[in-house]
């Protein structure tokens, strides 16, 4: 598997941190539209049977081999109605249309929260340097309502480098300070309460298709970043069922930027 670096040096772009000083004048759209191509090219070249057939089985029985970290999953995924930082209420019927790349952290933890937080914010960047930013929304939940206070979530997001254009901080308020550790255990895991605020828990990022089903897992921060975002692509491409209309995916969204 390729670096995140490869994505764009397939097509001779240099990564954006080893930019020249000159590249600027080029404007930021067109950087954007080089990036996007630089990341739809990779998943062609490097990955021809799921992105370019657009093939979500065929991709999923690929990771399985590939990626140790890689659960599938096909079920509906646990319903909810939360609130975010701003006290507007968000439920996961709402997102429907939308891939959903979902975990759950709490802000007081001292080790593996931030580091799940960051590995996501590097995801969405990966995402959202491409057409796929608007069909996918990423979705952190707090699973300590009581200390997670609506500033101190909005400034977990900018501290840890989560971009507000498709990412949400949800809570289900002090009313509720146990709501939120129930839905992790209907996604299959627990955040245990212990003495100081401490709480016991694994890391597992949930990824829900555009329908509200539950897709996929990826366990743990050892996963491909780029399988993630291969995983994510072919959602937005093959809604899960034969027969049901797809959506226009990345790539079609990629050559549609150059038909105008």
């Amino acid at each position: 598997m390729r670096s995140p670096n490869a994505l764009i040096a397939i097509v001779g772009v240099a990564p954006v941190s080893a930019v020249p000083l000159s590249i600027p004048a080029l404007g930021e759209d067109l950087m954007r539209i080089l990036v996007a191509l630089g990341l739809g090219v990779f998943l062609l070249l490097t990955n021809a049977n799921e992105a370019a057939a657009h093939s979500l089985q065929s991709l999923e029985n690929q990771l399985r081999d590939r990626e140790k970290y890689f659960q599938s999953l096909d079920r509906e995924a646990p319903d909810f109605i939360l609130q975010d930082a701003d006290g507007r209420t968000v439920g996961l019927s709402a997102l429907r249309g939308k891939v959903v790349v979902l975990h759950f952290i709490y802000t007081n933890c001292p080790d593996i929260c931030p580091l799940h937080a960051e590995r996501i914010a590097e995801i969405q960047a990966m995402t959202n340097q491409t057409p796929m930013r608007e069909l996918v929304r990423f979705v952190t939940i707090t699973t300590d309502p009581k200390n997670d206070t609506p500033e101190v979530m909005r400034t977990y997001g900018r501290d840890h480098g989560l971009d507000p254009v498709n990412w949400a901080f949800l809570t289900s308020g002090p009313q509720r300070i146990t709501a939120t550790r129930e839905l992790v255990e209907r996604f299959g895991h627990k955040f245990t309460q212990e003495g100081d605020g401490y709480q016991v828990h694994g890391v597992v990022t949930h990824v829900i298709d555009m329908e509200g089903r539950w897709r996929a897992n990826f366990h743990g921060l050892q996963f491909q970043s780029t399988n993630l975002v291969l995983f994510i692509n072919a959602l937005t491409n093959d809604i899960h069922g034969a027969g049901k209309s797809k959506s226009q995916g990345m790539w079609n969204k990629i050559q549609g930027m150059f038909k105008q």
